[in-house]
Order: C-alpha cells, then sequence, then structure tokens
C-alpha cells in the first residue's frame, strides 16, 4: 500500500517527530500548567484546547495527521513490526494520566483565580525547545516512554499510555453524542467482497473487516488515517461528512 495520499500523511508525521526538538514546548503538559498557575496561557494550552474543539468536527484526525509521537511509532515500525498484545485494563492508563493532566489544570487555575495572558513563547524565548541539558534529558525521556511500549507490539503507545490522543477521543465522543457534523468513515457492505485487505493494513489493527459487515466504522481507537479507505479495492471504506445516525 503506498498511495499518494499516505505517502503525504507519512512524510508529515516523520517531518513532525524530526521537528520535535523545535516543537517540544509548544505541546508540553508541563509548560500548561506551569504557565496556568502563573495567570499565564502558554501556547500548549491553546494548542489542546483547539485540538479537543476541532476534534468535534475532525474526530481523531490530529493522532492520525499531525502527531509526532505518531510519527516516531511510524518510524519505528519501519525497522521491526509486530502485533499488539492484548492487556485488558492497561487501555484505562492512558485515561488516568490524561485525568491527572485536567486535574493539575484545575488546581493551577484556582490557585491563579484566572488566565490574564496569552504568552506562546512561555519559557521558550528562543523559539527552540531544546535549548539546554534538561531540556535533552526531558526529550529522550518522551521518547522512551513512546518507544518502550512497543515491547507490547504495534502502536502499544497509542492504545495503552498515549495522553495527548484522549483529548482527540473526548472531542470525538462529544461530537457524536451532540450531533456535530464532521468528517467520518462510511461503509458499504455490499460492495465488500472479503478481500481482507482492510484489516492488516489499519495501524490501530481494529477489526475493521468486521466493522465494514456491521455497516459502521465507528471506534474510539480510530485516528481517521484513511488507511483503510486506501487499500479498499471495491470502495467499501469511504470518508464521508455529515451528522452521526
Amino acid at each position: 500500500m503506498s498511495t499518494r495520499r499516505q505517502r503525504i500523511r507519512r512524510l508529515l508525521l516523520a517531518a513532525l517527530f524530526l521537528a520535535l526538538p523545535i516543537t517540544l514546548n509548544y505541546y508540553s503538559p508541563y509548560l500548561m500548567l506551569s504557565g496556568t498557575a502563573e495567570g499565564i496561557a502558554p501556547f500548549s494550552l491553546v494548542f489542546w484546547l483547539a485540538v479537543l474543539v476541532t476534534s468535534l468536527a475532525l474526530g481523531r484526525s490530529f493522532c492520525g495527521w499531525a502527531c509526532p509521537f505518531n510519527g516516531l511509532q511510524q518510524l519505528w515500525e519501519s525497522v521491526g513490526m509486530r502485533p499488539l498484545r492484548r492487556i485488558r485494563f492497561l487501555p484505562v492508563a492512558k485515561y488516568a494520566l490524561w485525568a491527572a493532566w485536567v486535574a493539575g489544570l484545575g488546581a493551577a487555575l484556582a490557585s491563579a483565580g484566572v488566565w490574564t495572558r496569552f504568552d506562546p513563547l512561555y519559557l521558550t524565548e528562543s523559539g527552540v525547545s531544546l535549548t539546554e541539558a534538561g531540556n535533552l534529558i526531558t526529550y529522550f525521556m518522551l521518547v522512551g516512554l513512546t518507544l518502550a511500549p512497543a515491547a507490547l507490539g504495534r502502536r502499544g503507545f497509542c492504545r495503552y499510555l498515549c495522553p495527548f490522543g484522549v483529548w482527540g477521543i473526548v472531542g470525538e465522543r462529544l461530537g457524536h453524542a451532540l450531533r456535530v457534523p464532521r468528517v467520518m468513515l462510511r461503509a458499504r457492505p455490499d460492495a465488500c467482497n472479503a478481500c481482507g485487505k482492510c484489516t492488516p493494513a489499519c495501524p490501530m489493527q481494529l477489526p475493521v473487516a468486521d466493522m465494514v459487515q456491521a455497516g459502521t466504522m465507528r471506534s474510539t481507537e480510530c485516528f481517521m488515517c484513511e488507511t483503510c479507505v486506501d487499500v479498499c479495492p471495491r470502495g467499501a471504506i469511504g470518508v464521508g461528512f455529515g451528522r452521526a445516525r
């Protein structure tokens, strides 16, 4: 599988990961909490709230198309890839990490009272994130934490430990509940000839063929990479826009 759309997506993700030494602070949960405690809204606060809001209409498209940690896992999988080992309760970990993040934000805001100004370069005066040894330690810790779950198989970080993706999950669920018009995958079971190409192609290892036969492509773990759309030879999976049924 190597369609133009997927080549562009993979190149974009790889570039975002390679740019991480420059952009790391702009995703930083720590700066989000630290700035809020001082009454300052750093760029990372605005960024993650924007991911939440756009997910109402775009689902988890940020994870599939713009997450640098997805880019890192993608590069790793080009070296070696193994099926994900399913561990029943471990997916709860990413929600727990995200809940701690949000609780910390609430506590920081309660302490400061209100955001008094927006500072996109908060603690990043040069515009570049990795300028000190301490920042390098943070960078390599994040790289290690992203790759360590690979011991459990493909996309172990996304499935089990990534709190960043939960912003998109929460936004997608809110959008679904509120019936916000949004981008979504659509299935045509009558067009499917059970060729079996879609399921192994899915980066998140979802049972795509079964989802097509059931007539619904919605899944919390789908990050809208559209790989299944591009590998389907009969157009049984497509991309549409509208309200959830």
